[in-house]
């Protein structure tokens, strides 16, 4: 999938905690996605991540295949 957002072995740590570690996720154009878990589970992380808001500790994002 090039055309979408597509994240791969996302991880993301602070002060040497993994708040996300080996997240894979992928959204084409239209798609409807739903992030759901329970509270400090790294859903808004996440979200801010694919953003481009935060950058990820390892992992990489592309968007539109770039």
């Amino acid at each position: 999938m090039s055309r979408g957002v597509v994240g791969r072995g996302l991880g993301y740590h602070v002060d040497g905690r993994d708040l996300i570690a080996g997240v894979d996720v992928a959204a084409a154009p239209g798609e409807l996605l739903a992030i759901v878990g329970p509270n400090g589970a790294g859903k808004s992380t996440l979200i801010n991540l694919l953003s481009g808001d935060l950058a990820p500790s390892g992992g990489m994002i592309s968007l539109a295949g770039r």
